[in-house]
């Protein structure tokens, strides 16, 4: 068995000195960058949810067992696959796609826990995503929500998006709803 020469021990704790001083001096790099490189944007588009009928966009995946005791339908789970235009008619441009996961996470009001995703599909940051997370009291007229992060231009991303209820209505027992998200932005373009 070869025997280790004594300086080994000293030699590995110094490799890895030095090792994590060049990745933390990466990072801080990395951090200047973005902070001398700021841009933001605000971008505003509009959400086609359709509940109910053969063509819905949002489906109930999972309930609770004392979800009907709720009027808030709490421990309820939905996903969903919205398209996403330009303006407020489906005839107009269509950007992309929203898309993700809501819970009734409320028990007395209508609140929803949000993990979404806008997916542009087309347009000036076709190729990009926004990740948005966070409450949202869906009676309320304006709700804010975080942008929590991207990619694609988007990468760095931190922010929030205004969202109102732009139209809403009920067909023959299925829900149009359009909402107006304005999303305000920084990220660092890389």
């Amino acid at each position: 068995m070869a025997k280790l020469n004594a300086n080994y021990p000293i030699l590995v704790i110094f490799t890895l000195l030095i090792a994590t001083k060049i990745r933390a001096s990466d990072e801080l790099r990395l951090d200047n960058i973005c902070l001398n490189n700021k841009k933001m944007v605000k971008i505003r588009f509009y959400v086609h949810d359709v509940t109910g009928g053969p063509n819905a966009t949002v489906q109930e995946v999972a309930h609770a067992a004392v979800s009907s005791d709720y009027p808030s339908s709490f421990g309820t789970i939905l996903v969903l696959d919205d398209v996403i235009t330009a303006g407020p008619g489906l005839d107009s441009k269509e950007l992309g796609k929203f898309q993700g996961i809501i819970t009734s996470a409320d028990m007395n009001v209508t609140a929803m826990a949000n993990s979404l995703n806008v997916v542009f599909t087309s347009g000036e940051y076709k190729g990009s995503t926004l990740s948005i997370a966070g409450r949202n009291q869906i009676l309320d007229r304006e709700r804010h929500i975080a942008v929590v992060g991207g990619t694609g231009v988007f990468r760095f991303t931190r922010g929030y998006a205004v969202v109102r209820t732009y139209s809403s209505r009920v067909e023959d027992s299925v829900l149009y709803f359009v909402g107006e998200l304005t999303i305000y932005t920084t990220f660092c373009p890389v």
